[in-house]
């Protein structure tokens, strides 16, 4: 179930988070910035756009919720806003590029068309913010790390995720930090990837085979990056042609003890669910049953 931001088909390139981060600290981070600033314009723009977006929640019963849980661990708001969006009713799988999908719209927001990247970005902004507005000043500062406003906000407050800024590539995302610690080694027997792929050489990375994993390790909110699998030919091919080393990501919620993964399922698996929408699953089931994925790693807010 690869989505575009789990690797796109274009060279990435970094540049600085710190401008964008000093611009959205004064842009309206859930309160009134006291001067206009450069940049306040275009995160004005695209805040009004996700306001009137197809949202999860009217924006006043998001703002309620937000208000109600700040004393809670980011983790633990990762993981409610995951169970939320698996509940909800109307919500379907549509790959962010595809025609009606986040990419293709140039949307930050679109709540009831999810793949497995848009998820986490939601999940993760919502679980950080302190109202809705600051939910937008978040994904702005993340999912465009130093990218100025202006140069990703459009006139009609839509964004582009062709920027140079946007980060391509799952690994790099990681690496990143905006979606949490690397616990990689905390939670499983982590050991080198011997194989590589075309963007990233053999040893430069590490991931727990799927039996490896502790299951009692793992969190609420815990961020898990599937590693596909160099031995199937599929996940190979993506390795090669397109240098991807994550294949899929989801979020960890705890039933019981058991940490299950909620998740964008284009398809479905058999005895658990039919697929199109966001589902739960226990993890190790889906581990089992998933041939395409040699492992994973896993982030931490």
């Amino acid at each position: 179930m690869m989505t575009r931001k789990v690797g796109r088909y274009r060279p990435l390139r970094w540049t600085a988070t710190l401008a964008l981060l000093a611009v959205v600290a004064a842009a309206g981070s859930g309160c009134a910035a006291t001067g206009p600033g450069p940049g306040k314009g275009a995160v004005v723009r695209a805040q009004t756009r996700a306001a009137a977006a197809d949202r999860l929640l009217p924006v006043a019963v998001e703002d309620s919720l937000l208000a109600s849980e700040q004393s809670l661990p980011t983790a633990a708001r990762v993981g409610l806003w995951a169970r939320r969006f698996q509940a909800a009713e109307g919500v379907r799988y549509v790959f962010g590029p595809a025609a009606d999908g986040y990419v293709a719209e140039r949307e930050l927001v679109r709540d009831h068309r999810q793949d497995c990247i848009s998820l986490l970005y939601r999940c993760s902004e919502l679980a950080r913010a302190r109202d809705h507005n600051d939910a937008i000043v978040i994904a702005l500062a993340t999912r465009f790390a130093g990218a100025a406003p202006e140069k990703v906000v459009d006139a009609k407050g839509r964004v582009d995720y062709e920027h140079a800024s946007h980060l391509d590539f799952s690994l790099d995302m990681i690496r990143s930090g905006h979606w949490g610690r690397d616990v990689t080694a905390e939670v499983g027997a982590a050991v080198p990837d011997s194989v590589g792929t075309s963007r990233y050489p053999a040893g430069s990375f590490e991931y727990v085979p799927k039996n490896g994993l502790v299951e009692a390790a793992l969190r609420e909110g815990d961020v898990i990056w599937f590693v596909l699998d160099p031995q199937v030919d599929s996940a190979r091919k993506l390795r090669d042609q397109y240098g991807l080393v994550i294949g899929h990501v989801g979020l960890v919620v705890v039933e019981e003890g058991r940490a299950h993964l909620v998740h964008a399922a284009v398809s479905g698996l058999s005895g658990w669910y039919e697929g199109g929408t966001v589902v739960q699953v226990p993890l190790t089931e889906y581990l089992a049953r998933v041939e395409r994925f040699a492992g994973m790693k896993v982030t931490r807010f």
